[in-house]
């Protein structure tokens, strides 16, 4: 009987420290709103960060946030797939839409740093996981807006990151999922 009810409050313990995610929406913003070229999302840019203007965009990423010392990127891009897989994910939700997307990653990014998390914002519904390649890192979020699904990307792009300053820019994300509207 002990030991069943010791299983029980371990399951209890694991199940709401897997839902905890580790990223806040805390960082400050500026007032620069920025809007996705198909039109369908808009948020706020955080301080310390510019939009990229529309011209410099490469055609498949529809948002493009650089950090001002050139040292981290955020995009946004919409993820198509066809009429099978959309009535998939519809049927299973955006984890199968992330375990895709991370496939797509498996070349470059070896290291899968995180397991899936599965999190909403204001309602909305979001999966995230995180990879790695040497000192190289970055978080993904796919997320369903506008009958569309996208993938939101934050990397690090140049010099050595602290598990701190890690977390301070996949904050930075967390923040810019909580201003998009669609």
């Amino acid at each position: 009987m002990r030991d069943r009810f010791l299983l029980i409050v371990l399951s209890i313990i694991l199940a709401s420290c897997a839902a905890k995610l580790p990223y806040t929406s805390n960082i400050p913003l500026t007032k620069q709103i920025f809007y996705s070229r198909d039109g369908v999302v808009g948020g706020r840019v955080p301080q310390g960060w510019f939009s990229s203007t529309e011209d410099t965009l490469a055609p498949a990423v529809l948002v493009w946030l650089i950090k001002e010392d050139f040292s981290a990127t955020l995009t946004l891009k919409e993820l198509i797939p066809d009429q099978l897989a959309k009535q998939q994910i519809n049927k299973e939700g955006l984890r199968l839409l992330a375990e895709v997307s991370s496939k797509f990653q498996a070349e470059t990014f070896s290291e899968q740093v995180n397991a899936f998390q599965e999190f909403d914002i204001r309602g909305r519904k979001f999966c995230s996981y995180e990879v790695g390649a040497g000192n190289e890192r970055k978080r993904l979020v796919v997320f369903a807006a506008g009958g569309k699904y996208y993938e939101c990307e934050i990397r690090t792009m140049k010099g050595l990151w602290t598990a701190a300053e890690l977390t301070q820019l996949f904050n930075t994300q967390q923040t810019v999922l909580s201003t998009l509207t669609y």
